[in-house]
């Protein structure tokens, strides 16, 4: 994998050259994006290789959501306050530019967001993270942890990503911006 760091988009970032194979992800990222940011709907981070900071690699949008409570597995319930909807992290979108596809870009994407959530859960409170996948992106989803709450949502509980990253890792995402 190349060397690469994740970083908040920015107006230098090229977005007009990103070329997403799901093309609902590459016209989100193209058009709607940066008035997300703007409009505080979204965070919207960008995979970038430090020799060529403009260009995209892939990116990621972090924002807060709830779930209710009895949506959550019982196994999970049982230890959450008692309140009728319980403050999560939603990654709502995750893509790779097709021209750096199969170079785990986005693993290292979705391990950098779960990072990012596991660092601000002490600071805002956040029980997991939740992802509406693709059917397509299921499995991908599995593989790292995530369980199904229904048909297309996942999540994956903080404490399990903490588990998954020492306390080091996790206290500043961007201390010096994430690097591979």
């Amino acid at each position: 994998m190349p060397s690469i760091r994740v970083e908040p988009l920015a107006s230098h970032h090229n977005r007009a050259a990103f070329n997403c194979v799901d093309g609902d992800l590459g016209t989100y990222f193209k058009e709607r994006a940066t008035q997300d940011v703007r409009r505080k709907a979204a965070a919207v981070f960008v995979a970038v290789s430090p020799s060529d900071p403009d260009t995209i690699l892939g990116y990621y949008t972090l924002s807060s959501f709830s779930l209710k409570l009895h949506d959550i597995p019982p196994e999970h319930r049982r230890r959450l306050a008692a309140y009728p909807d319980v403050g999560t992290t939603l990654l709502g979108r995750l893509a790779v530019d097709a021209a750096f596809r199969g170079q785990r870009i986005g693993e290292f994407l979705l391990l950098d967001a779960l990072r990012r959530a596991a660092a601000i859960a002490s600071e805002v409170a956040t029980v997991a993270v939740v992802v509406d996948a693709l059917a397509s992106a299921e499995a991908f989803y599995m593989r790292y942890g995530f369980v199904r709450l229904s048909r297309d949502r996942f999540w994956i509980p903080i404490q399990t990503i903490q588990q998954l990253f020492p306390p080091e890792s996790v206290s500043d995402p961007d201390a010096e911006g994430h690097s591979s």
